[in-house]
């Protein structure tokens, strides 16, 4: 595991250099605001920081038994990832029609029921409640419309 996580981590610094890079190209600041190439320069920054961090950890820990077993994954953990890619994939598909606030509620009660293994009445209201929180905070604060569907949500 430890060679697959330096991997992964040469791989971020990659994606960080190139982020910084581009976030050149765009304003930093506008009159009054961060302009568009703020939110990458300081995306790229926070994943070169954490990517140097995972490989300094790397050398840093002792290998165990299941760093020395393989370097993939177990069975289970790739089931669960494409199971989560699945639901992202149909949510992704499915969110023009059915709108953001309903999407996001589906995803994380989906999420929570079926990976996490949660009662369903409680993965329900965490459902509805992110889902309310993001209807909040985007509509009234930020005040940015949110795709909506056939309910108008």
């Amino acid at each position: 595991m430890r060679k697959a996580d330096r991997i992964f981590a040469i791989i971020c610094l990659g994606l960080s250099a190139w982020l910084i890079q581009e976030s050149f190209n765009y304003d930093y600041m506008t009159t009054y605001t961060p302009g568009p190439g703020f939110h990458p320069f300081w995306l790229g920054i926070c994943l070169a920081v954490l990517s140097f961090y995972l490989i300094f950890d790397t050398f840093r820990r002792t290998p165990t038994k299941e760093d020395l077993a393989s370097p993939l994954p177990a069975k289970n953990a790739l089931i669960r990832v494409g199971v989560i890619l699945l639901i992202t994939a149909v949510l992704a598909l499915l969110m023009t029609r059915i709108g953001f606030v309903l999407a996001s509620f589906v995803f994380v009660a989906l999420t929570l029921s079926v990976l996490e293994k949660f009662k369903i009445v409680k993965s329900i209201f965490y459902g509805a409640a992110i889902s309310a929180s993001v209807f909040v905070i985007f509509r009234y604060w930020l005040e940015v419309d949110l795709p909506k569907g056939w309910f108008g949500l």
